[in-house]
């Protein structure tokens, strides 16, 4: 059975599907997030296995073969993900390291000398890794009994994260499975709304880390954000005018540190962020 939980899509994507028989439809109509759409999706799906795949994901010849497989040679895996790959086939970050309230105080460039192969370049066996990203997983349905859904205090980004923590502090496996490789689009909705994507991934920052770390944590991190998004607002900012606003990716920079400065100031206000979303998301 294919499930489609479609969060109140403008285009004509779910005209796509109507030549397909047998596809089960949700319809939402309003953007309620990826936890909130898949844990629908889940609830009404029957068999053992379920793939969890993105709208902007495509899996590829022998892919799923191959995750059934994974499946199959390690019965405690929860999570079973693919290999991610861009449409013109080169590897994406497919695991992630948990994430600490202190993690945000480190550069970009030391962040990614620190992280381990996070493209799972020249691994060609299945093995348990701390968390997937969410673009394509399998999920075994008879631990969500002891693990429950996807927590729905997310609404983009992280939910997997902490899903996958949950797994693990509860005896489970996250297996990556490199046979099976995945085409993903990657940011799609981050791209054309930057600024809003980043306000939601800082709301999920905050959350995840009060609900895993705990309060002094998150306090510690909400300190450490609103303190970067200012002076990453302020660095910009001033070479906006150095530059005598010459630079339009330099203006949209500013623009959307600014907008993420001002989240913070305002005491993150809960209707900011991606648009569409469900009325009882914005209050």
């Amino acid at each position: 059975m294919v499930t489609i939980v479609d969060n109140g899509s403008t285009d004509d994507s779910l005209a796509l599907v109507e030549e397909f028989s047998g596809v089960q439809k949700i319809l939402i109509g309003c953007n309620a997030g990826f936890a909130r759409a898949v844990n629908k999706g889940i609830c009404v799906t029957n068999g053992d296995l379920i793939l969890i795949l993105n709208n902007d994901a495509r899996l590829l010849p022998e892919s799923l073969c191959a995750l059934l497989d994974c499946a199959d040679k390690n019965p405690n895996g929860a999570f079973i993900g693919a290999r991610l790959l861009s449409p013109s086939g080169n590897p994406q970050n497919v695991v992630a390291d948990f994430p600490h309230w202190w993690s945000e105080m480190i550069p970009n460039f030391v962040g990614k000398l620190r992280r381990k192969n996070p493209k799972m370049l020249g691994v060609e066996k299945s093995v348990d890794v701390p968390s997937l990203i969410g673009a394509a997983f399998l999920v075994r349905k008879q631990v969500l009994e002891r693990l429950g859904l996807l927590d729905e205090d997310f609404f983009f980004y992280l939910e997997e994260t902490e899903w996958c923590h949950r797994a693990h502090q509860k005896g489970f496996q996250v297996i990556f499975c490199p046979e099976a490789r995945v085409e993903h689009g990657l940011g799609g909705t981050a791209n054309r709304y930057k600024a809003e994507a980043r306000i939601e991934f800082h709301r999920s920052r905050l959350i995840y880390a009060r609900k895993v770390e705990g309060t002094t944590a998150r306090n510690l991190l909400l300190g450490v954000l609103f303190a970067s998004s200012f002076i990453n607002f302020l660095s910009n900012a001033v070479l906006l005018v150095l530059t005598l606003f010459a630079f339009s990716k330099l203006r949209r920079k500013t623009a959307m540190y600014g907008r993420l400065w001002l989240w913070h100031l305002l005491g993150r206000p809960v209707d900011w962020g991606l648009p569409n979303k469900c009325p009882e998301l914005r209050k």
